[in-house]
């Protein structure tokens, strides 16, 4: 790094911590290290040594590319590729170097290899037989999904029959109801006359 005046690594855990009603304190938890951030910090003092950085650092970041990285200050660390975080460029008059820079990189950690197992683990031969572009966990032979069904079974429809022999039943019954009403209102229309 030209003009190099200063280097700076910060490394955390992620700790949560969970309270506890009725203890002093609470446990923590702990979710593994972040990212290591580095920080350069450096200044330039001729226009094309300015020029020749940013151009070379500006096209990595817009790369947005892992970048290998190497230095001392990471030694113990498993910092061994970067991505380039955040650029800062200021131009101050009146001094020696007039060109000051501050890069901050994170650590690069690559995401997981995606697995291969369908989710149905063995006993279904042809599930990934359809190639990669049906690479969800999903893939079904159609060959062997159309022997495994009798399309005419899908298409035929129950006979539920007709609904209102039931239905007749049952209004029989309302209407013996209805007739012993009838026999009592008119026996209380004797008794008490009609009310009109």
């Amino acid at each position: 790094m030209p003009g190099l005046q200063r280097i700076g690594a910060d490394q955390n855990r992620r700790i949560v911590d969970i309270p506890v009603p009725g203890l002093e304190g609470g446990l923590s938890q702990d979710l593994g290290a972040e990212s290591v951030i580095i920080v350069i910090e450096g200044s330039l003092a001729k226009d094309e040594a300015r020029d020749g950085f940013l151009e070379s650092v500006r096209e990595m970041y817009d790369a947005a590319e892992p970048v290998d990285f190497v230095a001392d200050i990471v030694t113990a660390t498993e910092v061994f590729e970067i991505l380039i975080e955040s650029i800062r460029v200021q131009e101050v008059a009146g001094t020696d170097s007039p060109f000051l820079y501050q890069l901050k990189l994170r650590q690069y950690v690559p995401p997981p290899e995606p697995t291969t197992d369908n989710g149905f683990g063995e006993g279904f031969p042809g599930l990934d037989d359809l190639g990669p572009d049906l690479d969800l966990g999903l893939d079904i032979d159609a060959g062997n999904l159309f022997d495994m069904m009798e399309i005419p079974d899908l298409l035929s429809i129950p006979d539920f029959g007709d609904p209102s022999p039931p239905l007749a039943t049952a209004l029989d019954g309302v209407k013996k109801s209805m007739g012993a009403l009838d026999a009592a209102s008119s026996a209380l229309e004797s008794l008490f006359g009609s009310g009109s």
